[in-house]
């Protein structure tokens, strides 16, 4: 999980949200990580329909 802790703490740092006390690290790490990766494969599909309507 270090690779996630990593960009959670960038996310964090970047936005400028408070950091997570250490007791709600873990939590608030799985739904930032959720959130961005939902976010990358979201665009992703969204890409992909754009570029088979585009190919077609």
């Amino acid at each position: 999980m270090g690779i996630i802790q990593g960009v959670v703490d960038g996310f964090i740092m970047t936005v400028g949200i408070t950091p997570p006390t250490p007791e709600k690290k873990r939590g608030a790490a799985i739904f930032i990580a959720t959130g961005l990766i939902g976010t990358v494969v979201g665009v992703a599909a969204l890409f992909a329909l754009l570029m088979t309507r585009v190919l077609r």
